[in-house]
């Protein structure tokens, strides 16, 4: 039950996510499947919090009394619109492939925190970060099955 509950945990991580999760699991002995199932669970479970929320975070970070909160926002925001220009219709597409290339820095943390600051609509962004998820997942669990049977 630790080797489940240590991947559950893990897969929450912001950039750790189920791509590194699932690496730990089948090095701890558990079987693809199962790593795979837990690892896509848990790292989808933060998704709709963030794509809901980060937006009014940022939003609620204009009313603080303190200045260097306000011009953060204002500078996050002001990035952020000028990277929206640049997203078009295959935001979604570039959404997805950024998700589901499993590599540091990329994943459904940082997902969710491009579509929510380029105000990409939340249902395609949610269905294209899950894609993006499941496919990194995937990648993951068969180059950590393969490592584990050639090391083993």
């Amino acid at each position: 039950m630790g080797k489940v509950i240590s991947t559950a945990l893990l897969s929450m991580v912001p950039t750790f996510e189920g791509r590194y999760a699932l690496v730990t699991a089948q090095a701890m002995g558990m079987p693809a499947l199962p790593s795979f199932l837990i690892a896509l669970l848990f790292s989808t479970l933060p998704m709709p919090f963030l794509l809901l929320l980060l937006r009014p975070v940022l939003d609620w970070m204009y009313t603080w009394p303190i200045g260097f909160v306000r011009k953060f926002a204002a500078w996050v925001d002001a990035r952020a619109e000028r990277k929206s220009k640049e997203v078009d219709k295959k935001g979604m597409l570039g959404l997805f492939l950024f998700v589901a290339v499993p590599l540091p820095g990329t994943g459904v943390w940082t997902g969710c925190a491009i579509a929510s600051l380029l105000k990409m609509n939340k249902k395609q962004a949610a269905l294209a970060i899950f894609l993006g998820n499941v496919t990194a997942c995937l990648i993951m669990t068969v180059l950590a099955y393969l490592g584990v049977r050639i090391a083993g």
